[in-house]
């Protein structure tokens, strides 16, 4: 089959391409063997290929990376019911799962979720990782009707979802970051107010929000514009222990254990003094929660944001734009375009 791979742990220059990778199988009767349509990016894809995460999850090599997947399903395991052959899928797989940078790719079913059906593939292979990762923050910091959220970043995969999601299905009032002329599509997607980040640094002007959610690796900041009993939700903070192993289906280990409590610790310390909570949120793979997102899409409430097409071949380009952070919205690598010609709204 046909699939991106990287060579060796390094940047886009260890990916290479061939059409001749063993054909991926069913891993377990309780997988689905999805034809992959569309892969699409996330930052923890560039972390991943370059090492940074090698003591939570080493690699082998060659490896087919990325985490997101839509496509149709070729194949059931032997204890899978809610799917069939030739339904229309979309995943975030597992972390000991293939990638999906492949022609085809072996997932759990519980990871699994219908498409959804007024959205051709292309654009519902961005949703996966960051829709789930945004939702469980949410949930996470316990976000209500009518609370006011920082969301910094705006204009990102996980930004221009967190901004939907937060206002259009948690009545939220929304505060964000982005450049100058990225701001008019941040206020159409639902942002109440948008800061520029080019003139304005967001900590002088954003003052007592309910929930402030990290996208952009400063917790100090998040912390000082939040109000006492609020909340600060880390994308990139340090997880416990016990989080590490939840994601990862698998003891993090005596040594590393340690090191994830002292840096978690030191990290809700700072919001402790601030009179916050400090939570570091890791995007885990449910199908469940997919099919809860599928619904808000099919409702309206949220559409997925595209930056770029790539081609699978042009994978190590896909990544060099991932890496550059001048994406607005998500990049997207098309596996086979011809799987979902047939496409047609409701």
């Amino acid at each position: 089959m046909q699939a991106a791979f990287t060579t060796a742990y390094g940047g886009p220059d260890k990916i290479e391409y061939s059409e001749n990778f063993s054909l991926a199988q069913l891993k377990s009767n309780d997988h689905v063997l999805i034809q992959v349509a569309n892969s699409a990016l996330n930052p923890i894809d560039g972390l991943r290929n370059r090492g940074y995460l090698r003591l939570l999850q080493p690699d082998s090599h060659p490896h087919i990376f990325a985490y997101d997947v839509a496509g149709f399903v070729a194949e059931v395991g032997t204890a899978v019911t809610a799917f069939k052959k030739g339904d229309r899928v979309y995943a975030r797989i597992g972390e000991s799962e293939q990638g999906t940078t492949a022609g085809f790719v072996s997932v759990r079913d519980a990871h699994v979720a219908i498409a959804p059906k007024n959205k051709p593939l292309l654009e519902t292979a961005g949703i996966p990782l960051v829709g789930l990762t945004v939702l469980q923050s949410f949930e996470a910091g316990n976000l209500k009707r009518g609370q006011r959220i920082f969301i910094s970043k705006g204009a990102g995969g996980v930004g221009t979802f967190a901004i939907q999601l937060a206002k259009h299905v948690y009545g939220a009032y929304v505060i964000t970051t982005a450049s100058e002329k990225k701001i008019p599509l941040l206020k159409e997607l639902g942002a109440d107010e948008v800061i520029d980040y080019h003139k304005t640094n967001f900590w002088d002007v954003v003052k007592d929000v309910d929930f402030a959610y990290d996208v952009s690796d400063q917790p100090w900041a998040h912390a000082m514009i939040t109000k006492k009993g609020g909340v600060v939700v880390a994308l990139r903070g340090v997880p416990t222990a016990q989080s590490a192993k939840n994601i990862l289906s698998t003891e993090p280990g005596l040594i590393l254990s340690y090191v994830l409590a002292a840096g978690n610790f030191l990290t809700s310390r700072f919001a402790w003094w601030y009179g916050t909570r400090y939570d570091a949120v890791f995007c885990a793979a449910s199908g469940k929660d997919l099919a809860q997102i599928a619904k808000y899409i099919e409702e309206g409430k949220i559409k997925p944001i595209v930056d770029s097409v790539y081609d699978l071949r042009n994978a190590k380009d896909a990544v060099e734009k991932l890496e550059s952070g001048r994406a607005t919205g998500k990049v997207i690598i098309s596996v086979d375009d011809t799987l979902d010609k047939g496409f047609k709204l409701p």
